[in-house]
């Protein structure tokens, strides 16, 4: 039975590998050519277009991973069912729910690569590639010191605890500074947003220095004007790219205690929660098909059947995830909803065909 489990495990890796490598091969060259038109801008080269979609490739194989094991899964066993292996296997007795256990220790390997890839490979690597480019085209880059973001505003120091995708910062501090190392005011604001070129604050404590005394008042609301755009200030917001899932869950409950709006967080710290059990899926939908029609389909015509199931799965989770960030679904019952259909699908198709 190891001997067995080894021999499946081997199979399944081998087709996954090939699938995945060629779907990361088509995504690295589709979006490598979308960056070829910034090459020659600035210090952008085609070196640093190489080592850019280089770094944007952990994020592709996160989101073709689940795509891949279905199609390489289809591939691998329906190879097995043509030449009558899993015939042979199930004549022993074995089930396909019985066969998918002895797959158990490849999965587990497989969760693991999996969430290292999607809690410390995707954040780091695609943090890195935002500054590469941000620094070869020359932007103006958001400075964030580990625990803030730090921007100049004129004769202003702006320091903003966090960043709403709206503009909407909490927790912001100015430091007015007309000459170098002489700070002349200092302000809080528990709220601010950046509008139609100036700041909106809200509940603000201001100081005024002047020479050797200090006047300190609070206000409910104040507004000045801004060097910066809106757009510049939006540059700050940690996208959900840039977090592991630990990161995701407070980042969303301190957006939600700042009154920032902090739909999109939940709904990708979901999507992560979903991730394992959805790959685990997969494999469950993939055997049934390729017990069933793996005799009777060519390679050729498996791959295919595969892709078409698998990109189908994909963009329909895909279509209601954005839908549910857009008009505010439960998080949850949107991330596990099309792996759930999935999963009823697999199982469905088992017990009808007397798997």
């Amino acid at each position: 039975m190891r001997v067995l489990g080894r021999y499946l495990g081997n199979e399944l890796t081998l087709g996954v590998a090939m699938i995945l490598m060629a779907l990361i091969a088509i995504a690295y060259f589709v979006t490598f050519a979308s960056e070829m038109g910034h090459v020659g801008e600035r210090d952008f080269t085609t070196t640093t277009a190489v080592f850019y979609v280089l770094l944007k490739m952990p994020r592709i194989v996160h989101e073709m991973l689940p795509v891949a094991l279905l199609i390489g899964g289809m591939f691998a066993f329906g190879g097995l069912a043509a030449s009558n292996e899993l015939t042979i296997m199930r004549a022993t007795g074995a089930s396909v729910l019985g066969l998918l256990w002895k797959l158990r220790k490849m999965g587990y390997l497989l969760l693991l690569v999996a969430i290292i890839n999607m809690e410390w490979v995707v954040p780091y690597a695609e943090k890195s590639a935002k500054v590469m480019k941000a620094t070869a085209l020359h932007q103006s880059i958001v400075e964030f010191s580990g625990e803030a973001f730090w921007l100049k505003d004129g004769d202003y120091f702006v320091r903003m605890d966090t960043v709403g995708n709206d503009g909407a910062v909490a927790g912001v501090e100015w430091m007015e500074i007309p000459e170098a190392g002489e700070l002349s005011r200092f302000s809080y604001a528990e709220r601010a947003h950046h509008k139609m070129g100036q700041w909106n604050m809200e509940k603000i404590r201001t100081t005024l220095l002047t020479g050797t005394e200090a006047q300190s008042e609070e206000l409910e609301a104040m507004s000045h004007k801004s060097s910066i755009s809106g757009d510049f200030v939006r540059l700050a917001s940690r996208t959900p790219d840039d977090l592991s899932t630990l990161d995701l869950f407070y980042y969303s409950r301190f957006l939600e205690r700042s009154g920032i709006d902090s739909n999109r967080y939940w709904h990708t710290f979901w999507e992560r929660i979903a991730a394992p059990f959805t790959l685990l899926v997969m494999v469950i939908l993939a055997l049934p098909f390729s017990v069933t029609e793996g005799r009777s389909l060519t390679a050729g015509k498996r791959v295919v059947l595969g892709a078409m199931l698998g990109i189908g799965i994909y963009l329909v989770n895909r279509v209601l995830l954005n839908t549910g960030e857009i008009y505010h679904l439960n998080p949850v019952v949107t991330a596990f909803a099309v792996p759930l259909l999935a999963l009823t699908l697999a199982l469905w198709l088992i017990r009808k065909r007397g798997l």
